[in-house]
């Protein structure tokens, strides 16, 4: 197709090029950067701003229990009963479970960051002094490993921290480690003594495999991908969270809940 060169009728000759559709109309666009904001459009305050993020870690919760439920659904009506698609479907459910639940644990400590952080700024008299203190080193640490945002949380707020070694860190660093696998598919790793780890040895008695793998299948992530894994993936969430919550003294915040906005 030739490229027409006609000049544009509904341009002068001495009018620089601008931008216009087909037929010659001018567009007319503000200058760059200008916004033209609508008579009814209101500025977005703070506490909007607040009320998004929590909802926003909350729905990360609630689609994890969702996807779960639609797993666990799937496998209750038997490998015969589905079709090709509702298999993968099957398997969409239990992976959307594992991001959502990782999710929902990078989400909630990134708010509880930021809302000590408003609150402190606000000049919130019942802060206690050791929470006002956590958003001073949050810009110190939002690039580091999830889990060591956690942990110097609680050392900051001179609560216990977590035993590495022993649940509930344990299982939330399993979820970590899955999660990070199904992008990269390394399902094993060393650790900083040089000892081997592998998510089957980690996993593989936590939740039952997934029925409709052939039994001769790798265990990940064939067998792994289970409606019991995807559950497994929100109470591991779950229950991380609240034993923090609890650590802190601050409310819980693992609650499966959805707002509309």
């Amino acid at each position: 197709m030739a490229l027409d060169r006609r000049r544009n009728p509904n341009r002068g000759p001495g009018d620089k090029p601008g931008d216009s559709d087909s037929r010659g109309n001018q567009f007319h666009t503000p200058p760059h950067g200008t916004e033209i904001p609508s008579p009814d459009e209101r500025v977005p305050t703070l506490e909007d701003q607040s009320e998004s993020r929590e909802r926003l870690y909350h729905q990360h919760l609630f689609s994890a229990d969702h996807f779960a439920t639609g797993a666990q659904n799937l496998e209750e009506r038997g490998a015969g009963a589905l079709s090709d698609e509702e298999i993968c479907t099957h398997g969409a459910f239990v992976t959307g479970a594992v991001f959502s639940a990782a999710a929902f644990l990078e989400a909630s400590i990134t708010d509880l960051y930021l809302e000590l952080q408003k609150l402190s700024q606000s000049g919130q008299r019942n802060l206690r002094r050791e929470l006002a203190m956590l958003p001073r080193v949050w810009p110190e640490i939002v690039g580091a490993p999830l889990l060591h945002k956690y942990q110097l949380a609680l050392s900051v707020a001179d609560a216990d921290q977590y035993n590495e070694n022993r649940s509930p860190y344990f299982d939330a660093e399993s979820l970590i480690r899955l999660r990070d696998s199904l992008l990269d598919y390394l399902p094993g790793w060393d650790d900083k003594r040089g000892h081997h780890h592998s998510l089957e040895k980690r996993l593989f008695t936590k939740f039952p495999p997934n029925p409709f793998a052939p039994e001769n299948s790798p265990w990940f992530p064939d067998r792994c991908l289970s409606a019991g894994c995807a559950r497994w993936a929100v109470r591991a969430a779950q229950f991380f969270s609240d034993d923090f919550c609890h650590r802190m003294a601050i409310p819980a915040r693992a609650q499966v809940t959805c707002e509309r906005p």
